[in-house]
């Protein structure tokens, strides 16, 4: 062939426009899942999941929309839609695109288990990123080069992982799962966010499982955009309606949507009932209505924002059935903790938490006299301490089955705090034995100390003298979102391990646990006995949430106080993080223990002791045991 004749095609070739391709057109002719990221491996069939059409679609370069918002429940594909529109951009519309995940150990893990699997799997993405042979070769964990482009993948908690460098496509992942501030630079989406403003054509998609109502960064996301439901057709009738769960069971049609009902608690009487001729539709139909569903928009919303929602009743068929979603309530709807997380991960909507402030009035009236000091149903008993300028205040507080707990103690230890004397008197009243209903003798198994105050060295060295006896510091910290308590660490000058809890979310807790009716004893229920003075309720109802500006951060919902002490609430929240900090698998046998307690005894008996944390260094422990400062305090 001629040079003449090469040149021509060549610049015919390139004044053809390519036909576009959608996300989803790309997904079913291209993409392949591997054996290791899926249950069901081989080509991709969006027909699969037809409810993913429209939200890779809307990612898709023709589509205007700028930014996607998916709220939903778990495993019903979310991630792996960004997963397609990856390898969309990697293919299709090449350049730079940064994926967040929460964690830095997150991303790593997807990288590892989801990203390298999929481009190894698929081959147009395989002969377009580097292959991983040395530490500079464009392909690592973190980094995936490809022509035109490349992938930067980073945890929210990293500041300078998310404002790298400019970016015009933005995969934030799990977002309700991020820090509210990282690293002090405020909100990690805004952050991120910021990299995509010199690309006017970009592209964000964020998605998570919702938590708290109130709280929940893809909740406030999705309610500011259009606010899409996945209608789907009654096979009856044809009335097109999306997917609701209510609480009534056989009651008929409660409301204007398609809703789950049930006959007793029978799992093979579970089914869907239409919204308008009542029809009791049985799963085996769902494949047929999600192949005809049709998304739509109940709201205006913001410009060039679309929102999806999605609950796990969506489920294709051989993944989650309705049966197996009610089974989950039914276990669940007693226990306000797993109902929590059912509500979020299975109908992919946020928890409200019951209420946020409580009168000490509602609570003087369920007071109540203790057979004993320590009465059947603990398993355990913790002990957390407030540090005043003149003063101790410790209480002890048993905890049973499911976290029910019961104040057991309380005292004040008047003194100056620099001084050993007043922690000589705490000493003598976290080490006085407890009488059990049973007949036998208890004792703390474990103690936190507020180190947050202003004799912080006072309280590092009283609970390095008494690691033996399972008594750690603590700092409260104020990060909207985060576990009650973080693993503990122990850089600091005594290298005594440092439990570091959400003090807003103790608070969450402990005052949606003080609205448990009298009625309603169980899990969660706080048993306060008929000894404890007004002062003391009104310290523990001192507190109500409010939602508030804070700059770099947006609106959050924060605790404020409704009169100067609130050391009881504190202390509350204190002896649920020490429960905690005793681990899951502790925390497992505590029913088991509560039961063992509760038989009758001939003579005393102690509980047994609870590991040490393992963060301490056995050597540091004989240092300790070896020190005359030791014996000293």
């Amino acid at each position: 062939m001629s040079a003449g004749l090469l040149y021509s095609d060549a610049l015919r070739d390139g004044f053809r426009r390519e036909v576009p391709q959608s996300v989803s057109e790309w997904a079913d002719a291209h993409r392949f899942l591997s054996e290791m990221a899926s249950s069901e491996p081989g080509r991709w069939r969006t027909s699969r999941t037809p409810y993913l059409r429209e939200i890779m679609d809307c990612l898709s370069p023709e589509n205007p929309t700028r930014r996607v918002v998916v709220m939903a429940g778990a495993q019903l594909g979310k991630t792996e839609c960004g997963n397609c529109w990856l390898g969309h951009v990697i293919h299709r519309t090449p350049g730079p695109m940064l994926y967040v995940e929460p964690t830095l150990d997150v991303v790593k893990k997807v990288s590892r288990q989801r990203i390298t699997p999929m481009i190894e799997a698929t081959p147009v993405l395989s002969s377009r990123v580097k292959v991983a042979r040395s530490r500079d070769s464009g392909n690592t964990v973190q980094v995936k080069e490809f022509k035109g482009g490349l992938l930067i993948m980073t945890g929210a908690n990293s500041a300078a992982g998310l404002r790298s460098m400019p970016i015009r496509f933005l995969f934030c992942d799990e977002v309700d799962e991020y820090p509210g501030d990282v690293e002090g630079q405020g909100d990690p989406v805004a952050l991120a966010e910021k990299r995509t403003a010199t690309y006017p054509r970009r592209k964000v998609l964020l998605t998570s499982t919702p938590t708290i109502r109130g709280v929940s960064r893809i909740e406030r996301e999705y309610l500011a955009s259009d606010q899409r439901r996945f209608y789907l057709p009654c096979p009856e009738c044809g009335h097109m309606d999306f997917l609701q769960w209510t609480l009534g069971g056989w009651r008929g049609n409660e409301g204007r949507h398609h809703h789950i009902v049930w006959e007793g608690r029978d799992p093979l009487t579970v089914c869907l009932c239409c919204a308008k001729c009542d029809a009791r539709i049985s799963e085996h139909r769902k494949s047929w209505m999600l192949s005809r569903g049709e998304w739509r928009a109940t709201t205006e919303g913001a410009d060039g924002v679309a929102g999806f929602h999605l609950s796990s009743l969506y489920s294709p068929l051989g993944w989650k059935s309705w049966a197996e979603c009610a089974v989950e309530f039914w276990d669940s709807k007693d226990d306000p903790f797993r109902l929590k997380t059912w509500v979020n991960t299975v109908l992919g909507e946020t928890w409200e938490e019951a209420g946020d402030a409580i009168e000490a009035g509602v609570l003087k009236a369920r007071l109540e006299s203790y057979v004993a000091e320590v009465p059947n149903g603990v398993g355990v008993l913790v002990a957390s301490v407030d540090v005043q300028g003149d003063r101790l205040e410790a209480q002890v507080v048993g905890f049973g089955d499911r976290e029910e707990s019961w104040l057991v103690a309380f005292e004040q230890m008047m003194g100056d705090p620099s001084r050993a004397e007043v922690w000589h008197k705490l000493d003598t009243f976290l080490q006085q034995p407890f009488q059990h209903e049973s007949g036998r003798v208890c004792h703390v198994e474990r103690t936190l100390v507020d180190s947050g105050g202003a004799h912080t060295e006072e309280v590092y060295r009283y609970c390095r003298a008494r690691l033996n006896r399972n008594v750690y510091p603590l700092k409260g910290g104020s990060i909207e979102g985060r576990p009650l308590v973080e693993r503990p660490s122990i850089h600091n000058r005594y290298k005594v391990p440092l439990f570091v809890l959400c003090v807003g979310t103790g608070k969450d807790i402990i005052m949606g646990r003080l609205q448990i009716p009298k009625g309603n004893r169980g899990p969660g229920y706080v048993h306060l006995p008929v000894w404890v003075d007004d002062e003391y309720l009104a310290q523990l109802t001192a507190e109500r949430a409010i939602r508030k500006y804070v700059k770099g951060r947006g609106s959050v919902r924060v605790w404020e106080k409704m009169r100067d002490r609130n050391e009881a609430l504190d202390m509350t929240v204190y002896a649920l993080a020490a429960l905690y900090s005793c681990g899951q698998s502790f925390l497992k046998g505590v029913a088991l223990r509560a039961q063992k307690w509760a038989v009758p005894v001939s003579k005393s008996g102690g509980a047994p002791d609870l590991p040490k944390v393992a963060t301490v260094p056995q050597a540091m422990k004989r240092r300790q045991s070896q020190s005359g400062w030791v014996t000293k305090w």
